[in-house]
């Protein structure tokens, strides 16, 4: 029996949850709402998982007002010194930016989480994918890598493992049904072929064998195109296997030794 274990050491009972500012990812050769729709698909993970009090481009707009957002974002000094008087002002010790890129006909998501305190980046992450729907079922592990905390659980596999074994056994059933039709219809070929053997049963024994064969050959393949279809469904839903992983979880006074992963 595998057991998720998840241990965070280091963590104060009911201590304040840092605050992470989520910056809009920059689009790079990509439309401006491909990357807008996954910066908001980061946030709510990012809200979801619990680990940060996650603050908002819009936040800051609203806490900040657009001109003073203008001057931070646009300010001329390094962008390490820009990205720290940003989240300063709102209070974040942690800031998330990113970028997505085409290349080719690919998307690339890259994100780094930056501790404005030490100014230095704590973690960053890079995925690759067909499409902005692909980045997007990848976020919860993506961003796991950029801010340096657990991965997600793994997903549970009951259900496409059932799927699996139910369309293995339809699949041989009617394997075996198949096989039993034909040979019996060969058999009953072969016998009516030799019209001077003398060796002859009733009419109607013929007629029900026929009908029975056919019976057979319809439900194999029935419980063939059955089982192929769960088979399919049960891989196509299988997930890839969660990794251990040794991580930093974040707090507003530092950091902190976090484990994640399943064992037996």
């Amino acid at each position: 029996m595998m057991t998720h274990v998840v241990l965070l050491a280091a963590v104060v009972l009911g201590a304040e949850k840092p605050k992470l500012a989520v910056l809009d990812f920059q689009p790079q050769g990509v439309p401006a709402d491909t990357a807008q729709a996954l910066t908001t698909a980061a946030t709510q993970e990012l809200t979801q998982r619990g680990f940060f009090d996650v603050v908002t481009s819009g936040d800051i707009q609203t806490l900040l007002g657009v001109e003073r957002q203008k001057q931070l974002l646009g300010c001329s000094e390094s962008a390490a010194s820009c990205t720290a008087e940003l989240a300063g002002a709102m209070g974040s010790r942690f800031v998330l930016s990113g970028s997505v890129t085409k290349l080719g006909d690919a998307l690339q998501l890259s994100m780094q989480m930056l501790d404005t305190v030490k100014s230095v980046t704590v973690a960053r992450s890079v995925r690759l994918a067909a499409d902005a729907r692909e980045l997007a079922a990848q976020m919860p592990w993506a961003l796991a890598e950029a801010t340096a905390t657990p991965m997600p659980p793994a997903p549970s596999k009951v259900l496409p493992i059932s799927l699996i074994s139910a369309g293995s056994v339809a699949a041989v059933a009617g394997v075996v049904l198949g096989i039993n039709a034909f040979t019996r219809d060969f058999a009953l070929r072969d016998e009516l072929a030799q019209p001077d053997s003398g060796i002859f049963k009733a009419t109607a024994f013929y007629r029900n064998e026929g009908q029975t064969i056919g019976t057979l050959k319809t439900i194999s393949l029935i419980t063939l195109l059955a089982g192929a279809g769960l088979l399919t469904t049960g891989f196509f839903l299988f997930p890839s296997d969660a990794r251990a992983a040794v991580a930093m979880v974040p707090l507003p006074s530092g950091l902190a030794f976090a484990f994640s992963g399943a064992f037996p």
